[in-house]
Formats: structure tokens, sequence, C-alpha cells
């Protein structure tokens, strides 16, 4: 299959049930024995818990850390999994288990607790803390995991606080820490890859606003400081987490006969545009972001504030 824009390889990340189905069947590309029963409990806990439906919590109510960027990340450490292993750096299912839950479960800390909700709240006040509150969570609703595969899935989800460098966890193993860097670089390359990443900058001002942190003037500060938070957060990938970005190539050469990786492409173009739209005068710039009905729901926000 050619594919001529790699935003259609990446793919669409809106329905969730297609994303469980595609991540059961590129795992079962590659573990063919694979038991993913701990994996679709996940899915379906995540799915209660989004949706307000597990008693004690509301729904989940930020806007720019939402389903689709879940999806977006477990999807891509799927994909992250199969060019480890077609690289001979597969990971033993345990560990398959736990990058693919953490990748789920990594942004719950944004869910808020019936006690905690507040008129006006969305859970971003809970930026800064979202990670180890997310540990919280799973060790509270997921102690039905093996010990092990909790415990990875620990220091996975923790690995995804890319405020901090990866070192701050320690690891028992190469693999526990290839699961971790394998879903921390897919939390990273997932979004900035997606077709409306740019759009939904303006939702994620919105929630660094919300907590209080970040140091951006407005919607447009942050823009114009995208381009340098990615040169940043690439030499996290490259350095920091080992360069794990690169096997995606070897996942979509397998799936698609064409030895790219779509990801870091759709990245590109997503900055190429993103260099055009602070060229412009800023009373301009929405106007190009037209992707997904975002500027009008900010714009509604702004309306109704």
């Amino acid at each position: 299959m050619t594919y001529d824009s790699p935003f259609a390889a990446v793919g669409s990340v809106t329905d969730t049930g297609e994303i469980q189905a595609q991540v059961a069947h590129i795992v079962q590309s590659f573990a063919p024995g694979h038991d993913l029963a701990r994996v679709h409990d996940a899915f379906g806990l995540l799915d209660r818990t989004f949706s307000g439906q597990l008693p004690g919590y509301q729904q989940l109510k930020t806007l720019y850390h939402n389903r689709s960027h879940t999806n977006e990340v477990v999807l891509c450490t799927a994909r992250m999994l199969h060019g480890l292993h077609l690289a001979g750096k597969g990971l033993d299912a345990e560990y398959v288990d736990a990058a693919l839950i953490g990748a789920l479960m990594h942004d719950i800390g944004y869910v808020m607790s019936d006690e905690e909700a507040q008129a006006g709240s969305s859970g971003a006040q809970f930026t800064d803390s979202h990670v180890m509150r997310g540990v919280d969570f799973i060790r509270r609703h997921l102690v039905d995991l093996p010990g092990n595969v909790l415990e990875t899935t620990v220091k996975v989800i923790q690995v995804t606080d890319h405020r901090k460098h990866p070192d701050w966890v320690k690891f028992e193993s190469p693999m526990q820490q290839r699961a971790a860097y394998a879903t921390a670089t897919s939390d990273l390359i997932g979004q900035m890859a997606n077709r409306e990443y740019l759009e939904r900058l303006l939702f994620l001002y919105s929630e660094f606003d919300e907590a209080k942190m970040g140091g951006f003037v407005d919607e447009h500060d942050l823009l114009e400081k995208t381009t340098g938070f990615y040169r940043m957060m690439k030499g996290r990938l490259d350095s920091d987490l080992d360069g794990l970005s690169g096997h995606l190539t070897r996942h979509f050469a397998r799936q698609t006969g064409q030895e790219r990786n779509f990801y870091l492409e759709s990245i590109d173009r997503n900055l190429g545009f993103l260099e055009r739209v602070v060229r412009e005068e800023r009373k301009r710039r929405f106007e190009m972001l037209r992707r997904g009905g975002v500027v009008e729901k900010v714009l509604d926000m702004k309306n109704d504030a």
C-alpha cells in the first residue's frame, strides 16, 4: 500500500474500538500466541473511567489530554513494539502488556474524583501531578495484574513525565527499560504527528492556563515556541530515550512495503506549516488552523468566559 500523505499512514485515532482492534492485530502479528486479556481489560477500565461510569470519578474533561491522545499513544506504542521485535529487540509478554497498559493509563491522572470536582475545573489543575496520580490510580484499580506487570506499568507511566530525565526511574532489566522508553517515545511523537496537532495546541494552552504553569502569555506565544520545544524533545527522543522512534520504520516497511517513518514525516509537515503560521500576523493565524473545528470551539470558550 502506497501513501501520498504520511498523515494517512499514521491514521485516525478517533474511534477507540478501531484502535483497540489495530493494537490487537499488530501484537498478534509478531506474537501470535500473546494473550491480550490484560490489555483488553485496561481498555475497558479506561472506557468506564473517561466516560464517567467508574464510581467515584467524573468523566474526563481535559480537551488536549483526551481519549484521542490516549488512542494515538497506545497505537504508536504497539507499532513501536513491532519495530523492536523486527530489530531483534522484542519484549517478553509481561513487558508488552506493561508498555500498552501504561500507554492507556499514562494520563488517567487528569480525571477528577467526585470529591475533587469543582465548577469550571477540567482536571488540568493536576498537570503538574498527573503522572503520580496515574500511578496511584493503577495501584488501586489494576490490583488483578501480576505484581511484576503492575510494577513495570508504574515505571512506564513515570517515564512519561517529560520534565524529568528518564534516569530518575530505576529499572530492573533492559526489557523493563525498553518498555518504558517505547511508551514515553510514543507519547511525544504520537501527539506531534497528529494531523490536528497545531490546532490542538490551542487546547493545550487552555490547560496550561488553568494549571497556572507553562509560562506562556497566550496561544500565540505557545505556537511561536513549539518549534523550539520540538528541538528540545528531539534531544530527549534521540539521546535520553535511546532513539527508539527509528524502529517505527521497520514496522511500516513490513506493514506497507515502504521504508518510511510516517510519524517523523508527519511531524516535519506539521512544523513546516507551523513556520508559515507564525510568520503571519497574529490576527490571521486562526484562519489557517481549520482542522477539527478546534478554533471555533476555542473562540466559543472565550466568548463564554
